[in-house]
């Protein structure tokens, strides 16, 4: 069920402010936010988190996020013992903005709004909760917490930096700068500043106060987000020395936090190392910046937000968690260079960006006429594994030049896509392949089908077997997913962390069926088998071009004896590929199916990956569900980002 009526008074003004408001795609994107926790939500924040940032308010009404953990920094703190009930056992530590909260628990006019933001950052997955605290007991330095969540909304994974996170209960907190009222010309620490230009991650924090017309419709609320990036992409104005400034990077446009900063001008940071268990918290007051305003304070900037610090505090050795020196630290191959402010750069710095390498791309495969297979070669040998995906920028000239959408103006603004790639290879190599369908009213593969098309109609089908006529390139960004296959050696069962796979399940809705066409590829090329058994499912529209798919990742080989394949579909089979063997089903696939598997899809030594739209994983997921698998091991890779 929709938790919200539609945009508040905020995001109406933020979405208004930076063009969004024109993009119907992302009109509705409100409905996405549920007034219950999903249960893999639930499953996510009870088994998966180790610390949980959390955004509420002080005597000031001032947002301030805290960080909450258990003493020993392991996983299970958050439990969920009721319907749209989440509790939280934690120990807050000095310094802490909970920790102030509680000495003030019982003053007049305290809220009791919070919202919170799971994150797992060894995977990037998070999804976010909104709501109010019914009950606080503590017991000595200890807390219960229960609340009441009545927003909650998954978020994708883009600018996440993945690392991994080891338990750390030997902690010895101390409380280094505790300045939760700035005067009016205090500045920062240096050591504060240092700490926030040395920062990749940060824990946003903002509050929604609705005025009393508007309350029952939109109500008050606070909102708890991640911004991420390349150490030093946040700022502080040298000019003032406590002016940080954020820079606001592409993402799902639902402008939730820059809307509550629109309404109600306040923002809240928590900057955690997690090397050392450091925490900066900040609050102050905050206003968002587009277009030149924007690039004034920080060239080539779009759109930024302010925030003048009012109070901060630092505490040193306080997070119960650190990250695992032997695991590298992988910055999301999406977040762009760091940019200095234009005050900076007058001081004679500069912001210099690595040159990526490019993708020609050298041939396109009609599959229909909103389905085809992109081949590229890149300027220097890739590696990526089975079900990994290609992040590429397009010009904004070659999608301009190509599209032909009504409606569309020219745009100068470079366009970010990731696609799975759908090839495999054991070696690195320059060569890759995406197989994508054609988005309604997309810009890109709207461009790259028209490109398709124009040529198909002037029957010029040699460029299409060989495109590197069109010397049409993309930037590569990166290789990036964690939906990968399992490691294979010969004659040695199939394991993934420590436990041993007998059967897997790959179930794909449409499109969402190109990792598996990688993962297939790569079994194929092996001159061993896997031990355990693979099914895949298929729910398709266009069943023929699916198995067409499989028949070529299978490569001539022999129809492996460990795979079943089962089709689920409403069109009729024209069966042009009798190598392979398969099962047809009438319709999408019905909750019988996986009633049927229960023993086996519930068994611990079954692994299940499950790639397609929203609508297709939540059907999914919900027939999972009801048969009593645990949705928080199954792995997704959806369309989200």
């Amino acid at each position: 069920m929709t938790a919200v009526h539609g945009w508040h008074r905020g995001e109406q003004l933020a979405r208004r402010k930076f063009g969004v408001d024109k993009i119907a795609s992302v009109a509705t994107l409100y409905t996405h936010i549920r007034a219950d926790v999903p249960e893999q939500h639930s499953a996510f924040y009870c088994s998966s988190i180790q610390f949980l940032p959390v955004c509420i308010l002080d005597d000031a009404q001032r947002p301030w996020v805290s960080i909450l953990a258990s003493t020993d920094g392991e996983v299970g703190f958050v439990k969920y013992p009721k319907h749209n009930t989440l509790t939280i056992d934690a120990k807050p530590w000095p310094g802490d903005p909970f920790h102030r909260y509680l000495s003030n628990m019982n003053c007049k006019g305290r809220s009791n709004l919070i919202g919170g933001l799971g994150i797992e950052v060894s995977t990037r997955k998070r999804n976010k909760f909104a709501g109010h605290m019914t009950k606080i007991e503590t017991n000595k330095d200890d807390i219960h917490i229960e609340l009441e969540a009545n927003q909650a909304v998954g978020h994708c994974p883009k600018y996440i930096t993945l690392r991994d996170l080891l338990p750390h209960p030997k902690t010895s907190c101390f409380l280094e700068e505790d300045r939760p009222r700035l005067l009016q010309d205090d500045k920062l620490s240096q050591n504060a500043i240092d700490f926030i230009l040395g920062a990749d991650t940060v824990f946003l924090g903002t509050t929604y106060s609705a005025m009393e017309e508007e309350s029952a419709l939109y109500p008050s609320h606070l909102g708890l987000n991640h911004r991420g990036g390349r150490p030093g992409f946040i700022r502080v104005k040298p000019s003032d020395g406590r002016t940080v400034v954020l820079p606001d990077f592409k993402g799902a446009n639902y402008l939730n936090s820059l809307g509550n900063i629109e309404a109600t001008p306040f923002a809240a940071m928590a900057f955690v190392s997690f090397a050392t268990g450091d925490i900066l918290y900040l609050t102050g007051n905050a206003r968002n910046l587009h277009g030149d305003e924007a690039r004034a304070i920080m060239p080539l900037q779009e759109i930024l937000t302010e925030i003048y610090v009012t109070g901060y505090t630092l505490v040193r050795d306080a997070l119960p968690v650190r990250q695992d020196p032997a695991v590298k630290v992988e910055i999301s191959p999406y977040s762009p260079a760091a940019r200095f402010l234009a005050e900076e750069v007058h001081e004679g710095q500069s912001v210099q960006e690595l040159e990526r390498p490019t993708a020609l791309l050298t041939r396109i495969i009609v599959h229909t006429p909103t389905l085809a297979t992109f081949e590229w070669e890149a300027s220097s040998p890739l590696h990526y594994k089975p079900g990994q995906s290609a992040i590429l920028v397009f010009s904004p000239s070659f999608v301009n030049s190509h599209l032909s959408i009504e409606g569309e103006g020219d745009s100068k603004e470079e366009f970010i896509r990731t696609w799975t790639i759908s090839n495999a290879s054991e070696t690195e190599t320059p060569l890759f392949s995406l197989t994508m369908r054609e988005k309604p009213g997309g810009k890109v593969t709207g461009a790259l089908f028209d490109l398709a098309r124009k040529l198909s109609a002037k029957g010029q089908a040699e460029i299409l077997d060989n495109s590197r006529s069109l010397d049409l390139r993309a930037t590569i960004t990166g290789i990036s997913g964690e939906f990968v296959l399992p490691q294979i050696k010969p004659n040695l069962p199939v394991v993934i962390g420590t436990k041993e796979i007998k059967h897997i399940f790959w179930i794909a809705g449409g499109i969402g069926i190109t990792p598996f066409i990688a993962m297939l590829a790569a079994l194929s090329d092996m001159t061993y088998h896997p031990l355990c058994n693979i099914t895949l499912m298929i729910s398709a529209r266009e069943p023929d071009v699916m198995l067409s798919l499989v028949s070529k990742a299978i490569n001539g080989h022999s129809f492996p004896p460990y795979l079943s394949i089962h089709i689920f579909t409403s069109d009729k089979i024209a069966n042009l590929h009798p190598e392979l063997k398969f099962c047809v089903h009438t319709g999408r696939i019905p909750a019988t199916f996986f009633e049927d598997r229960k023993d086996c899809l519930t068994a611990d030594g079954t692994e299940i990956y499950l790639c397609g739209s929203g609508p297709f994983e939540e059907s999914v997921l919900n027939s999972l569900g009801r048969i009593g698998t645990d949705l928080g091991r199954i792995h997704r890779e959806g369309f989200a980002y």
